[in-house]
């Protein structure tokens, strides 16, 4: 390509269009990094798994102690329960919970013993709630399912091991070079492979997020029509980080476990401000709110101060024109070269 004979904007196109495809062909093939997280993927969806399998989400049969669930311990606080012999034992036993000093019969003043037995009721009152009890489960699963594995582990594994690998595909293959002095402006270059590359992102990272509502039975059924849009609007958001961070490293699968375990892992969790910084953090409040919106308590979930779901969807999608455009302007400047 000279001056003098500069490439026609059909040529940019067709060459625009070619480049995407090749992007997206070469993506078929799960790499080393996309292994490694199909493999831990497969770990927590069977973890999950047990879990569903032994209906341990629910709140009844969750330990207190490890020999004394919640349905045990409500069931003792009721009559004649106080008065059974073992719950006045100084070492604890076995499925019995120990009597604390409020819990102790009354006999000898009605007014006080019923007061006691109306109040002390109340935990088995709620156990026997089925609207309670179904809401609770869902939102425990959602809490350790959905915001902890999947938004703080599974999607930012599956975008990092396909967006960074973009760029790193032609280092490997020290194609880099090569791939530059095609007939088309580099930030062409840039957005082709980005675009070639989403796809593989989406698929997936939103294929991980079935796998596990899969393996949630009924709860996840309920949460992936429910949470799948924060899901994909993440997947995009870190896809554009990604491949931002592939082009600009040559070692980008290390940056990006530097960022996600290090920074989004802690910084999302923080109060205050700095959370703002986080891409996962707006992703969990689309969570949030969309279970707030149907009904459930998403307070369970224990995300403070979550931003509304129109700031949310606005920056993820600032986040991602910025980082993309940003991405462009740098790929178009900087020196490239392969390894030697």
């Amino acid at each position: 390509m000279t001056a003098e004979h500069p490439p026609s904007s059909g040529s940019v196109v067709t060459a625009f269009v070619v480049l995407t495809v090749l992007s997206f062909q070469r993506h078929w093939r799960v790499r080393q990094m996309g292994w490694v997280s199909v493999g831990l993927l497969g770990l927590v969806v069977v973890s999950v798994g047990i879990v569903t399998a032994r209906d341990r989400w629910g709140l009844p049969d969750r330990p207190v102690r490890r020999d004394l669930t919640h349905r045990q311990f409500a069931e003792q606080q009721l009559l004649p329960g106080r008065y059974d012999s073992k719950r006045y034992e100084t070492v604890p036993l076995p499925g019995v919970a120990q009597i604390a000093l409020h819990e102790v019969p009354s006999p000898f003043d009605p007014l006080k013993d019923g007061i006691q037995t109306l109040i002390l009721s109340i935990p088995q009152a709620v156990m026997e709630s089925e609207t309670f009890k179904d809401k609770w489960a869902f939102m425990n699963f959602s809490r350790w399912v959905i915001l902890g594995a999947y938004f703080g582990f599974v999607l930012p594994m599956f975008t990092l091991a396909y967006a960074s690998a973009a760029f790193g595909t032609e280092r490997e293959s020290r194609s880099l070079v090569w791939v530059m002095t095609r007939p088309m402006p580099r930030s062409a270059i840039y957005l082709a492979k980005f675009v070639g590359t989403l796809p593989w992102c989406v698929l997936f990272a939103l294929g991980g997020f079935g796998a596990l509502c899969l393996a949630g039975g009924d709860y996840g059924h309920r949460a992936f029509p429910l949470y799948w849009p924060a899901a994909a609007a993440g997947t995009v958001a870190f896809s554009a980080l990604f491949h931002l961070v592939g082009a600009l490293f040559r070692r980008p699968v290390v940056v990006g476990l530097v960022y996600v375990f290090f920074f989004e892992a802690l910084v999302a969790a923080l109060p205050g401000s700095l959370k703002l910084l986080s891409l996962t953090f707006y992703s969990r409040s689309l969570m949030y709110n969309a279970a707030t919106e149907v009904g459930y308590p998403a307070g369970m979930m224990d995300f403070s101060q979550p931003e509304s779901s129109s700031t949310a969807w606005f920056v993820l999608g600032i986040a991602t024109i910025s980082l993309t455009v940003l991405g462009t302007w740098l790929f178009a400047r900087l020196e490239y070269r392969d390894d030697v």
